[in-house]
């Protein structure tokens, strides 16, 4: 049994580079989705007063809406 630790010294290395490397991946998405919301609101939505770019909704579509929250434009984001 002298061989233990180094198994499970392994199996915490494997568990430790996984979830660094599950948490940079959350981190690069949230990155990119907050790239998109300000685009959404402070390019392309610019001549509107009201946007609408929801990080929950996988459709990637900016909303430009007019004053009575009707749709003025939208628009496809990568």
């Amino acid at each position: 049994m002298a061989n233990g630790w180094k198994i499970t010294a392994i199996i915490f290395i494997i568990l430790f580079v996984a979830e660094t490397a599950f948490i940079g991946w959350g981190a690069y998405l949230v990155q990119h989705e907050e790239e998109n919301r300000a685009e959404c609101y402070y390019e392309i939505c610019k001549d509107y007063n009201n946007a609408d770019y929801n990080i929950y909704r996988k459709d990637n579509v900016c909303y430009c809406y007019t004053d009575d929250f009707e749709i003025a434009k939208s628009e496809y984001l990568k």
